[in-house]
C-alpha cells in the first residue's frame, strides 16, 4: 500500500494512525476474567469447540485463551482471529478488546473481520476517534474499508455531536473509492439537519448523488420534513420537484409535511394544490393531512373553512383525533367564541377522545391572554375533576400570569397557596409573577413579602427576576431602592442585563440625574453587557434635553462605529430636540434621513415639525408639509388636528387657505375625514374663541 493513500487517514482531525493512538487503543482493553486454576495443553480444537457449542461458553474460552498465552501454548492466528470474530458476531463487546490486545502482543496479525470487530466495539463504547485510526491499520494491512464500516465509524461520529467531522471523514473515504449507500447519506444529512445545517445537508445528497449513489426516499422524507418544519417550506417543494423529476415516487409522509408548512404560513393555494397532486396519485389524504390544513386555517383566523374541512373530513370517513379538535377548539376560542369552543370540547370528551395536559395548558393560554380568566379557572376546574388530569407547575403559572395581567393579583396569590398545599413544586417563574403583578399595582409590602418566601425556599433569584424588581421599583420613582437591588444583584453573582441597565437609566435620566446615567451607561461599556440602541435613545435624549450637544454628537458617532442601527425612536428623539432648539434645517436633515432608512414618520414627528415651522413662520413650508401628511395617509387625531389649526391661524390674511389646504380624507383616527371645510370650520371656532378670550 502506497504512503500517498494511507496519509490522509494518518492525518485525519480527530486521531491519527501512529504509536500514540495504537497505545491509547491498547489501554482501553482490560482483562476481566483472573484464571484461579492452571489449565496447560489446550489445542485450538477445543478453544473452538467452546466457541462453536449452540450455548457459546465465552467466559470459559477467555480463560483458556488466557491459560494457553501465559503457558507458552499459543493459539494459531486463525483461531485468534476466530475467536474475535465470534466475540463480534455475538456483539461480546467488552470482551473483544482484551482479545485483539493480546493477539496482537503476540505477534498475530489481525484479519479483516477481527478489524471490523474491534471497530464495531470502539464505536459502542463512544470512542469513534479510536476506530478511525483501526482504519489507518486496515489500510495499512492490505485491506480496504468497506462501506459498512464506514456507516458504523459515521453513525458513531454523529451520536457524539462530532458532525463536521463525520463529514470529513466521508469525503476522504469517496477519495478512496468507498461507495456510499442510502444508509450513508440518510446518517449524514439527518445529522446536518438536526444542527439547522439544511443547505449542507442538502449539498451533501447532490455531492452523493455525483458518486453514484441514489438518495433514498427515507432521506427525502426526512429533508422535506425538516425544512417545511423550519418555515422554510417553499425550498421543500423545490426538494420535492427534483425527487418526483428523478422518478422517486413520494409518500404521504412528505406530502403532509408539505401541506402543514403551506398549511402554517397561509399558503392555501399551495397547500391545496399539494392535496390535488397527493390525490391525481392515488394517495388518500390521512387525519394527519386534514388536520394540518385545519390547523392553518385556525391559525389563519379562517375558522369557518376550518369547519367546512372538518365535515369533509367525516363525510370521506376520516376520524377526527385530539389535536383536530385541539385546533378548532382554539381557533373558535381566537375567534372570540369561547362559548362555542367549551360545547365543541364536551361533544370532543363524549367521543371518548380525553383531552391531554397540553391542550389544557394551550386553551387556559388563550383564554387568559384574552382576559377571559374566568373561564381559565372554570376550565382549569374541569381539567382536575372531570377528566382527572394532575396540573403541574405550567399549569398553574400560565393562571397566575392571566390572573396578574387582570390586577387580581390577590386570587393569583390563592392559586399559589393552593400549589404550596397540594405540594406542587413551585418554581423562580411562579415568585417572579406574583412579584411582578404587586409591583406593579404599587403593593411593595406584599412583593417583598413574596421575595422573602422565595429566598427562604433557597430559590435562587434570576436576571429576570431583579430585572423585574428593578424595573418595578424605578416606575414606582424608587430610584435609591432599585439601586439597592441593582447592586444586590452583582453581590448575588447574576450579572445584569441591558433590560436591568435601561429601567435605572431612564430612571436616573427622569429625575435629572444624567451623571448618574452616564456612568452606568459607561459601565456597560466596560462590561460584557454592550448598550442596545434603547440604552442609547435614553442618554442621547437626556444628553440633548441638557443641553449638552456635543456628547449627543458623540454618542451618535458611537452608535455608528459599535453598529448599533438608530431606530424610529432614535430619529423622533433627535427631529424633536432639533425643532426645540430652532434648528429646523438639521430637523429635516434627520426626517430625510429617516425615510431614507425605511421609517414611517408619526404624528407626533410631524407635530414637532409643524410647530417649530409654525415659530418661524414658514408658511409655505407648512403647506408643503400638510401635502405630505395628507399624501403619506398620515391620521389625524385631536392633537395634531389642533397644531395644524395653531399653524393656519398663523398665517398671512392673504394667504388663499381653500386653495393650499389638503384634504386629509386617506386614514383617519377620529371621524371618517377631514377635508379642507372641516379645517376652516375648526379655524373659524379657534378665531371666536380667541376673541372671548381676550
Amino acid at each position: 500500500m502506497t504512503t500517498r493513500i494511507i496519509k490522509p487517514f494518518f492525518n485525519y482531525p480527530i486521531s491519527c494512525c501512529n504509536r500514540n493512538a495504537v497505545a491509547k487503543l491498547s489501554s482501553l482493553s482490560h482483562s476481566i476474567y483472573n484464571p484461579e486454576n492452571e489449565l496447560i495443553n489446550i489445542p485450538d480444537s477445543q478453544l473452538k469447540q467452546l466457541l462453536q457449542n449452540p450455548n457459546p461458553q465465552f467466559q470459559a474460552a477467555i480463560l483458556l485463551f488466557e491459560q494457553s498465552a501465559d503457558s507458552g501454548r499459543i493459539p494459531s492466528s486463525s483461531t485468534c482471529n476466530f475467536f474475535v470474530e465470534t466475540l463480534g458476531r455475538n456483539k461480546q463487546y467488552d470482551l473483544i478488546l482484551n482479545v485483539y490486545r493480546k493477539m496482537t502482543n503476540l505477534g498475530l496479525n489481525p484479519w479483516f473481520l477481527s478489524y471490523g470487530a474491534v471497530i464495531e466495539s470502539l464505536v459502542h463504547f463512544g470512542n469513534p476517534e479510536y476506530a478511525v485510526s483501526v482504519f489507518g491499520l486496515l489500510l495499512k494491512c492490505g485491506f480496504s474499508v468497506n462501506t459498512y464500516l464506514l456507516n458504523l465509524v459515521l453513525n458513531g461520529m454523529c451520536c457524539k455531536k462530532k458532525i463536521d467531522d463525520a463529514v470529513s471523514l466521508f469525503r476522504q473515504a469517496s477519495g478512496f473509492g468507498v461507495v456510499p449507500d442510502g444508509v450513508t447519506v440518510n446518517t449524514l444529512a439527518n445529522s446536518l439537519c438536526k444542527i439547522r445545517k439544511v443547505d449542507d445537508a442538502l449539498g451533501l445528497m447532490y455531492e452523493v448523488e455525483k458518486l453514484g449513489c441514489s438518495i433514498p426516499l427515507a432521506t427525502y422524507d426526512m429533508m422535506i420534513s425538516n425544512i417545511c418544519r423550519n418555515g422554510n417550506v417553499e425550498k421543500g417543494k423545490e426538494v420535492f420537484d427534483d425527487m418526483v423529476s428523478k422518478g422517486v415516487d413520494p409518500l404521504i409522509g412528505i406530502y403532509n409535511s408539505l401541506v402543514h408548512g403551506f398549511s402554517k404560513i397561509g399558503m392555501f393555494n399551495e397547500a391545496m394544490d399539494m392535496l390535488t397532486n397527493m390525490m391525481e396519485r392515488g394517495i388518500e389524504p390521512d387525519v394527519v393531512t386534514y388536520t394540518s390544513l385545519i390547523d392553518g386555517f385556525c391559525r389563519n383566523r379562517k375558522v369557518e373553512k376550518a369547519f367546512d374541512l372538518f365535515k369533509v373530513m367525516i363525510e370521506t370517513g376520516q376520524e377526527p383525533n385530539n389535536r383536530t379538535y385541539m385546533h378548532l377548539v382554539l381557533g373558535l376560542c381566537k375567534e372570540g367564541s369561547v362559548v362555542d369552543g367549551l360545547k365543541l370540547m364536551k361533544t370532543m370528551i363524549q367521543k371518548g377522545k380525553k383531552p391531554g395536559k397540553i391542550f389544557y395548558d394551550d386553551l387556559i393560554k388563550e383564554l387568559c391572554d384574552q382576559r377571559k380568566v374566568d373561564d381559565a379557572l372554570m376550565l382549569y376546574d374541569m381539567m382536575i375533576n372531570e377528566n382527572d388530569i394532575e396540573p403541574d407547575v405550567k399549569t398553574h403559572n400560565i393562571i397566575i400570569h392571566g390572573l396578574c395581567k387582570d390586577n387580581r393579583v390577590n386570587k393569583a396569590e390563592e392559586v399559589h397557596n393552593k400549589m404550596v398545599g397540594i405540594k406542587i413544586y413551585v418554581n423562580v417563574v411562579t415568585y417572579n409573577l406574583l412579584i411582578d403583578g404587586y409591583l406593579r399595582n404599587g403593593d411593595i409590602e406584599k412583593a417583598m413579602v413574596i421575595w422573602k418566601q422565595m429566598r427562604q425556599l433557597k430559590l435562587r433569584p434570576n436576571t429576570y427576576t431583579f430585572g423585574l424588581v428593578i424595573n418595578g421599583f424605578c416606575k414606582l420613582g424608587m430610584i435609591n431602592i432599585a439601586k439597592g437591588f441593582f447592586i444586590k444583584m452583582k453581590k448575588h453573582g447574576v450579572f445584569p442585563s441591558v433590560c436591568d441597565y435601561n429601567p435605572l437609566m431612564l430612571a436616573l435620566c427622569t429625575e435629572g440625574s444624567l451623571e448618574q446615567a452616564t456612568k452606568l451607561f459607561q459601565e456597560m461599556e466596560n462590561s460584557n453587557c454592550k448598550p442596545d440602541v434603547s440604552s442609547f435613545n435614553i442618554i442621547i435624549d437626556a444628553s440633548f434635553k441638557a443641553g449638552n450637544v456635543e456628547y449627543t454628537n458623540e454618542l451618535l458617532l458611537m452608535m455608528r462605529e459599535k453598529g448599533v442601527n438608530p431606530d424610529v425612536y432614535t430619529f423622533s428623539i433627535l427631529i424633536n430636540r432639533y425643532c426645540k432648539l430652532g434648528d429646523i434645517k438639521e430637523a429635516k436633515s434627520m426626517l430625510k434621513m429617516m425615510v431614507s432608512r425605511g421609517f414611517m414618520p408619526d404624528k407626533f414627528v410631524y407635530d414637532c415639525l409643524l410647530k417649530a415651522l409654525c415659530e418661524k413662520g414658514e408658511s409655505d413650508e407648512i403647506f408643503k408639509m400638510l401635502r405630505e401628511m395628507a399624501k403619506k395617509g398620515i391620521a389625524l387625531d385631536s392633537k395634531l388636528t389642533s397644531t395644524i389649526v395653531t399653524c393656519l391661524c398663523n398665517t398671512s390674511e392673504d394667504v388663499d387657505i381653500m386653495t393650499l389646504l389638503p384634504n386629509f380624507s386617506q386614514q383617519v383616527s377620529e371621524k371618517a375625514s377631514i377635508s379642507c371645510s372641516d379645517f376652516l370650520e375648526k379655524l373659524q371656532t379657534h378665531n371666536s374663541d380667541q376673541q372671548l378670550v381676550t
